[in-house]
């Protein structure tokens, strides 16, 4: 009987300390309120115990400059590591991870007091939400200059003792980018910083010459030495030509073998002038002269003088011209020039400027003598008293114009001066070839209204044997018996 009572007393005491227990666990689930992170919840590491849903936000948003300075990777490549700086590439959802690190404690409410017991014992580790920008990763990835790095050896090439060198490229293992950001991305989500991680790697490529690309790079035409009018007219020196043969080169290249050498003669062409000659021989020569009897009044012989002063001393370059309207400018009285006698139509009349066609005329004459081109000229209506029929050369502004190119290798310079009634037009240059001009006036048509002349020039070689006759102009004047200054 004392058995029996012991026993039925035990059972009670078991039974009672199973109902306190149940108690205690229904209060222990009662008190996980669902606003409270359980304890022992981390997040990368970040303690949330206990806090709510909006102190765990703020609690990560602290830590965040944290993590992304942490979210660093390391990649080795050929026996080199290369730190990976992803921490501006991250983009976090704090209210994400929030919501769901605070999920356990909404289970079933039976449930929740082990979870309790569970976060306090061993805790729970979540991660955060994130994703990753993934130009701002490949920016990271470039940062860190694996992506420079290639076992591929390109082709090069030197310009050396008057050839061009080829290194022809060897292939090698290059950085699989595809592959690298994969990996990076992967091992983002899986937060394995600490791990170093082997770049994927693929076969390198030896890309083809650009020998077209390198041909006008290298190709450079012979240039004479020049006179440079922006400062002074200073001597510019010359310019080899440099050129190889294009088509040989792609030839060798095409059959070259992975880390062989190529040799491609160069060919080089000197000018015909250098900086010496044009410092020697520049304005050396006479090429021709001619001189004018000024008689007219005091007017006409102050226009003369003006407008020769005017053009006294112009350089011309090979190729360029000579405007007489642009060097003289517009004649009025506000650019100094007088009245004096003029042609206009059929009538003499004053102008002013009066007396310029005289200037005109002889650097017409010195032009024919000395080679030049004369790609304007334009004749009087009368026969001047200074010149005879087809060797003027008539200007009026905005009408009719005299103009001279350079037909030469080097500069020309024009020399104009008055002196004593005498105009005298020189043209100063280089010659270089031994000819001599001759300048032939042929009338066409004669008559007491009427005279047309054909101006001819004939330049002989040096030994009279052959000769070049070039038509220059014709000219057509009325009342041939009248002459005008």
């Amino acid at each position: 009987m004392i058995q029996k009572k012991a026993g039925k007393k035990c059972a009670g005491l078991l039974l009672g300390a199973a109902g306190l227990l149940a108690a205690g666990y229904l209060a222990l689930c009662a008190a996980v309120d669902g606003r409270h992170m359980l304890p022992g919840t981390k997040v990368d590491g970040i303690d949330l115990g206990g806090m709510t849903y909006e102190e765990a936000v703020g609690a990560l948003r602290a830590e965040e400059a944290i993590c992304r300075q942490e979210a660093i990777l390391t990649i080795s490549f050929e026996g080199k590591e290369y730190q990976v700086d992803a921490g501006n590439g991250l983009e976090f959802d704090h209210e994400g991870t929030a919501a769901e690190a605070l999920k356990l404690t909404k289970e079933n409410f039976f449930l929740r007091g082990a979870f309790f017991l569970r976060g306090c014992v061993s805790g729970f580790d979540c991660r955060s939400f994130s994703k990753v920008d993934s130009d701002r990763l490949y920016d990271a990835v470039c940062a860190s200059g694996i992506l420079q790095e290639d076992g591929t050896i390109q082709t090069s090439y030197k310009e050396e003792n008057g050839k061009l060198v080829f290194s022809v490229g060897t292939p090698g293992d290059a950085v699989d980018e595809a592959g690298l950001m994969e990996a990076l991305l992967n091992a983002i989500e899986a937060g394995t910083y600490e791990t170093v991680l082997p770049a994927p790697v693929c076969p390198g490529v030896v890309e083809p010459v650009d020998l077209p690309g390198i041909y006008e790079e290298i190709h450079t035409d012979p240039v004479n030495a020049a006179l440079d009018p922006e400062a002074g007219y200073q001597v510019l020196p010359s310019v080899t030509g440099v050129d190889f043969d294009l088509e040989q080169a792609e030839k060798m290249l095409g059959a070259a073998q992975e880390g062989s050498t190529v040799v491609i003669d160069l060919i080089y062409t000197e000018p015909e002038i250098t900086a010496q000659d044009m410092e020697e021989r520049m304005f050396r020569d006479r090429l021709a002269s001619f001189t004018t009897r000024v008689s007219s009044n005091e007017n006409y012989i102050h226009n003369v003088r003006l407008a020769a002063e005017k053009c006294d001393g112009i350089i011309l370059l090979p190729g360029e011209e000579f405007s007489f309207n642009r060097t003289v400018g517009e004649q009025t009285a506000e650019t100094g020039f007088l009245k004096a006698s003029a042609t206009k139509g059929t009538q003499v009349i004053q102008a002013y400027g009066g007396g310029i066609c005289q200037v005109s005329s002889a650097l017409f004459m010195a032009a024919l003598y000395s080679g030049l081109d004369i790609p304007e000229r334009w004749c009087h209506t009368f026969v001047t008293s200074y010149l005879d029929p087809g060797l003027d050369a008539a200007v009026a502004w905005g009408v009719l114009d005299f103009r001279i190119e350079n037909n030469r290798d080097y500069p020309v310079r024009l020399e104009v001066r008055y002196k004593d009634r005498n105009l005298n037009a020189v043209i100063w240059g280089t010659k270089t070839e031994d000819t001599f001009v001759e300048v032939e006036t042929k009338v066409q048509e004669e008559t007491e209204e009427l005279l047309k002349v054909r101006t001819c020039r004939k330049t002989w070689s040096s030994d009279g044997n052959h000769v070049f006759i070039e038509q220059i102009t014709d000219s057509e004047y009325i009342r041939p018996g009248f002459r005008v200054d």
